[in-house]
C-alpha cells in the first residue's frame, strides 16, 4: 500500500503541482485546505509525512506544527517563502523537520521528501550498526526514538534521531555541514539554510547544554560539527 502524505494548501495551482510531483514518487496524497482539517486527518489517517504550506487559513501553519508536535513525531515539511528569513527559523523551532521555499525546483523537493520518508519509516543512518549507541552518560536508542542523558529520557523526532546518530556514530570526528545536510535532509551541495543550525540547537537543549558553552556538539567554524561524548572539563 502506498505511503499516505497529507498536503495542506489553500492554493489550487500549488496543490496540483505538488500533487503531480508526489504522484511520481508513488505516494497516496490526501489534500486538506485548512489547519483544522489537517489535524483531524492526521488523527484519522496516521500519515507518513505532512507537507504544510503557510497559506492555509483558520489556524496558522506554525501553530498546526506546534500542535502536531505535542504527541506526534510524523515528519513535517513547511512550504513557504525564502528559507533564509525569520519564518523558516520559527517553523524549525516549533518542530518542523524542514522548510522548503515555494520556488524550489521539484527535483529538489522530491529528494527532500524521500529523505523525510526514510526518516519516518525508521530507515536510519548506520542501520547495520545496531539499535543503540551507549556512551555511559549518554545513550542513543534508535528503536525507541529517544536519548537518555544522565538518566533523563529525551524523546527525539525522526530528524533529531538521524542527526544525533550521524554525529555520534562518528564521535570525535568533524562532519561537514554539507555532508549532514545531504545525508539527513537530502539537500544538494552548497545550499544555504539554517535548518541544520536550528536542529543542532534543539539537540543541545536535550543534551542539557545552555548558552554558548556547548560540550557535546561542538561547532567547528567554517566546516561543521563534532560530537564529544566525554568532553574534558
Amino acid at each position: 500500500m502506498p505511503a499516505t502524505v497529507l498536503l495542506a494548501t489553500d492554493n489550487p495551482g500549488r496543490c496540483d503541482a505538488l500533487r503531480e510531483s508526489l504522484d511520481t514518487l508513488g505516494l497516496s496524497v490526501t489534500v486538506a485546505e485548512t489547519g483544522a482539517e489537517i489535524l483531524q486527518l492526521h488523527d484519522r489517517l496516521s500519515p507518513r509525512l505532512i507537507l504544510l504550506a503557510t497559506d492555509i487559513p483558520d489556524i496558522h501553519a506554525f501553530d498546526v506544527c506546534r500542535r502536531l508536535r505535542r504527541d506526534s513525531d510524523v515528519p513535517v515539511i513547511v512550504i513557504g517563502d525564502n528559507p533564509s528569513d525569520f519564518d523558516s527559523i520559527l517553523a524549525l523551532e516549533l518542530g518542523a523537520d524542514d522548510f522548503i521555499a515555494r520556488d524550489c525546483m521539484y527535483e529538489e523537493v522530491n529528494e527532500r521528501i524521500r529523505a523525510a520518508l526514510r526518516r519516518g519509516a525508521g530507515m536510519r543512518l548506520g542501520e547495520e550498526a545496531g539499535d543503540s549507541l551507549d556512551f555511559g552518560e549518554i545513550v542513543i536508542d534508535r528503536r525507541a526514538h529517544r536519548m537518555i542523558v544522565r538518566g533523563e529520557v529525551q524523546e527525539l523526532t525522526p530528524t533529531e534521531l538521524d542527526l544525533i546518530w550521524a554525529l555520534a556514530e562518528n564521535a570525535g570526528e568533524v562532519i561537514s555541514s554539507d555532508d549532514l545536510l545531504a545525508s539527513v535532509w537530502g539537500y544538494p551541495e552548497g545550499i544555504r539554510t539554517r535548518t541544520l543550525d536550528v536542529h543542532v540547537s534543539r539537540l543541545r537543549r536535550k543534551l542539557g547544554e545552555r548558552g554558548r558553552n556547548a560540550r557535546h556538539i561542538i561547532t567547528v567554524r567554517g566546516i561543521g560539527y563534532r560530537f564529544e561524548p566525554h568532553p574534558t572539563e
